[in-house]
């Protein structure tokens, strides 16, 4: 027989071509053991290794990742938000460990980013190289790893709000937010804005992609934005195409986004403004503005780019105030005699 036990745990030993071939099967089941053995032979015979191979670190496995997300059809939005999990992953301890010693605990007490949508970004990268690893025959099995609990990004900005941080923000900043005030596009899609998809007739941007399918639309601007545009394309030499917030420095050609959310809290923290108010409330505030003025959810959603109306119907808060006169007014009905 080429199995047998040792204690608990079946062993293999088998010979090709003179050459002796020994090592744990790692089961006590005897059929797994045998299957086990088997494939080992297949291997040995086709001249292949049975010594197990290193397992990467996750630094190495990263850059593996990344190979193999360049060449898939991934979504270009997608395969950037994987490449900006794995930015971060490799700033933390993560980075040095074997990616079979990762353990769900290990995830849980590192400190990925301070924003809890970074964080996730990062756990759901994590994830999905945990996943290539296993089907690749890296790992055997892999751990549970579970995001963290995001609260919605529901807080306004109020008029007191908009006020103070338009006087202390610097630009491009400020810039950035007076867009995203009026026009409800995500701070994503205003640092891509550019010249050749502005329509100044008719008044409106035409944003050319996005989060969803829905993100390709024409959306409308103010006349505060579209003057504060006109002054952008003068400092430009009025220029027709391009980015609208171009950045040297940067190597999509545009300015980036992580600055600008580094650059919002700190100002916003300076103002006493809670932590609970995001660059992306702007969008939010927007939505609720636009639901409460136009009464018109179909319209909200096309203009916001929403897949679903559930979405946009997010954005529709009843007035307590209203709600209260509703009820006193019923109460004193009841009691009159």
């Amino acid at each position: 027989m080429s199995i047998y036990p040792r204690g608990d745990v079946w062993y293999y030993l088998f010979y090709i071509n003179g050459r002796r071939y020994r090592g744990s099967t790692k089961t006590k089941n005897q059929k797994q053991a045998e299957r086990v053995e088997a494939r080992k032979r297949v291997a040995a015979e086709a001249g292949e290794s049975l010594r197990p191979k290193r397992v990467p670190l996750v630094r190495e496995f990263g850059k593996q990742f990344v190979e193999w997300l360049d060449k898939t059809t991934l979504a270009e939005n997608t395969k950037a938000d994987y490449k900006n999990g794995r930015r971060l992953i490799l700033k933390t301890p993560l980075s040095g460990m074997r990616m079979d010693q990762i353990t769900a605990d290990d995830v849980e007490t590192t400190k990925f980013h301070e924003s809890p949508h970074s964080r996730n970004c990062a756990i759901r990268t994590l994830r999905r190289m945990l996943g290539k690893a296993r089907d690749w025959k890296v790992l055997r099995e892999v751990p549970r790893i579970k995001t963290v609990k995001v609260f919605p990004r529901d807080r306004m900005v109020t008029v007191e709000d908009e006020k103070r941080l338009l006087a202390a923000c610097k630009r491009p900043l400020k810039d950035v937010l007076t867009i995203m005030l009026d026009s409800g596009l995500r701070n994503g899609e205003v640092v891509r804005m550019r010249w050749e998809t502005i329509n100044w007739e008719g008044a409106f941007y035409f944003n050319p992609r996005g989060k969803t399918r829905k993100a390709r639309r024409p959306v409308p601007l103010s006349e505060r934005v579209l003057t504060l545009l006109r002054n952008v394309q003068h400092e430009q030499s009025r220029r027709r195409e391009g980015w609208v917030f171009p950045s040297k420095k940067s190597r999509s050609g545009h300015i980036g986004l992580s600055g600008l959310e580094h650059m919002f809290r700190s100002v916003a923290r300076k103002l006493e403004i809670p932590d609970a108010l995001k660059l992306y409330c702007a969008r939010h505030t927007f939505g609720t503005v636009a639901m409460a003025e136009t009464k018109n959810p179909g319209l909200v959603k096309e203009v916001m780019g929403h897949e679903s109306l559930t979405t946009t119907m997010g954005y529709l808060h009843p007035e307590t105030a209203q709600i209260k006169v509703v009820i006193d007014r019923l109460n004193q009905q009841k009691y009159v005699t």
